[in-house]
């Protein structure tokens, strides 16, 4: 009788303790729900999961994108801690840094008598930690979002009770989590949604004002009507070549190259484009189109592609003078007719010299030679690729 007694007195304590585990657990649910960061989320956790296994030290990290484990709060080892381990990777020798490359629990009832730990054991001895559990914070998919983990002052086994609690924190906290990147990433993305709706705007007005200026330009002077208009759309059509690429791949910026190829497309064969990758903002993007459409439209009339054996070539290259890095775009006819100044200097060349020169902050070269005629573009590489030079 008196054994059974002593059964059934331990089958009461065990259960008591599970009572209390769950109230502990819905108490740290109902904070959560009013958690006013994702830290302190992580953090109560923390303070809870040590509460209910007895533990007196811990430590809780959040992944960054890099797949790095970052420090971001602890209990019981001090502030200096957060400095000494801001960082953790997965060569790292640490509990946690083997939790988060097995996507599970790691447990070490005692670093010091653990081989493979013995370099944190060390790290932590003044900090008087023994036994350790490491605990990842997972979701939905299985992938790691975060990790707590709790030190014990001597070696520690967990028992399946506690074990059962760490658990319930994880899954707990795992919920809160993702539902905090969920809504990090809501919010970023409705703050694109109106940088974009400004940019698309502030881009409409450009627009007008670009199309407005190329009207006025090619009705002006000597020209009949037909030739006006042909002007007028062809410069129409090299705005709407870049417009459509940059709905296509990006509306914020698009890559030199592909500016280049969608203005040349119709003579790609008779062309060759060279240069390294550099990305262009929209408003420079524009610049650009309307000058190799005009480039283009003068070969076709005059130069290197009004014949049937010459050929353009367009390199760009980035070189440095000092402290700033310079840009160089070299437009070349190669076996066309003989190049001339012309005898009425249209709109075409303001846009190669005074519109290119103006939005980059240079001035631009026209070369009319006996071999064919040449156009060189050296500016400075901030004024080409920075996004702050379009104004709002």
């Amino acid at each position: 009788m008196p054994e059974f007694d002593t059964r059934s007195s331990k089958t009461e304590r065990m259960l008591t303790a599970e009572v209390e585990d769950l109230n502990h657990i819905h108490d740290l649910s109902l904070r959560l729900a009013g958690a006013n960061s994702l830290v302190d989320v992580l953090l109560d956790v923390l303070q809870t999961a040590a509460t209910l296994v007895n533990a007196r030290l811990g430590t809780t990290q959040i992944v960054e994108p890099n797949g790095m484990l970052s420090m971001v709060g602890q209990f019981g080892f001090g502030s200096d801690v957060l400095e000494k381990f801001a960082s953790v990777g997965l060569e790292d020798c640490s509990t946690c840094a083997v939790a988060l490359k097995r996507r599970a629990r790691t447990i070490v009832p005692d670093l010091h008598t653990d081989p493979d730990f013995s370099e944190i054991a060390a790290a932590l001895f003044s900090y008087g930690a023994v036994g350790a559990v490491s605990t990842p914070v997972l979701d939905k998919a299985g992938n790691v979002l975060a990790m707590f983990s709790v030190y014990w002052l001597e070696a520690h086994e967990p028992d399946d009770r506690e074990l059962r609690a760490l658990d319930l924190c994880a899954e707990l906290a795992g919920r809160h989590v993702e539902r905090s990147f969920a809504a990090k990433a809501l919010l970023e993305q409705n703050e694109r949604n109106v940088l974009l709706m400004r940019e698309l705007a502030h881009r409409g007005k450009n627009l007008l004002a670009i199309i407005q200026a190329i009207a006025g330009q090619s009705l002006r002077g000597n020209r009949s009507l037909d030739e006006a208009r042909e002007a007028f759309v062809g410069r129409l059509g090299a705005l709407a070549h870049t417009y459509n690429t940059l709905t296509d791949k990006s509306p914020e910026s698009l890559q030199l190259h592909d500016i280049m190829a969608a203005s040349l497309k119709f003579q790609s064969e008779r062309t060759t484009i060279r240069g390294p990758d550099i990305l262009v903002p929209a408003k420079n993007a524009q610049t650009l189109a309307l000058m190799i459409h005009e480039l283009a439209t003068n070969a076709t009339k005059y130069g290197a592609l009004s014949n049937a054996s010459g050929r353009v070539e367009i390199e760009w290259k980035i070189h440095r003078t000092g402290s700033d890095e310079q840009f160089l775009l070299t437009w070349s006819e190669i076996d066309g007719p003989p190049s001339k100044v012309p005898d009425d200097l249209g709109f075409g060349s303001v846009i190669l010299t005074s519109v290119v020169g103006s939005e980059l902050k240079c001035k631009p070269t026209l070369g009319y030679q006996e071999n064919g005629f040449q156009y060189n573009l050296d500016c400075s590489l901030s004024a080409l690729t920075n996004s702050s030079q379009t104004s709002r």
